[in-house]
């Protein structure tokens, strides 16, 4: 394989060295801003691959660096609240939700019980059919 040629090596590396101002600079951002940082967050704000990230080792380590000094991702305003009755419907609905699988489970074993039979009887029928066409 040939080298590549010199200016082909100097655009390549004029590239990589913007992307790589561009992942700083969206890392500095998300840390002002007080959001989550992570490599898919970085990758995203910045504009480049994950795999671009990971590979880049000062980049990898300041993302790493960022990433345990947040510490857990603060709750999601999405989570309902913890009273008692959405507890009890919870608790209800799960005990609801494991009857309707085990019931599933038992009716799917009867089926496939139910389908092995039926294979079996077609086995029998083709092989007793086999034995009249061939006299």
């Amino acid at each position: 394989m040939t080298p590549l040629p010199e200016h082909l090596r100097q655009a390549n590396r004029a590239r990589t060295q913007e992307a790589e101002k561009r992942a700083r600079t969206a890392l500095t951002e998300l840390v002002k801003a007080g959001k989550p940082i992570s490599f898919t967050a970085v990758a995203h704000r910045a504009g480049v691959s994950t795999d671009f990230l990971y590979r880049s080792p000062q980049l990898r380590t300041r993302i790493e660096k960022h990433r345990t000094k947040i510490g857990a991702a603060p709750p999601d305003a999405a989570d309902p609240p913890n009273d008692a009755s959405t507890s009890a419907v919870v608790r209800a609905l799960s005990a609801r939700l494991k009857r309707q699988q085990e019931a599933h489970r038992e009716e799917a074993a009867r089926l496939r019980k139910a389908l092995q039979v039926a294979q079996g009887e077609n086995l029998d029928l083709r092989r007793r059919l086999a034995r009249y066409e061939t006299d």
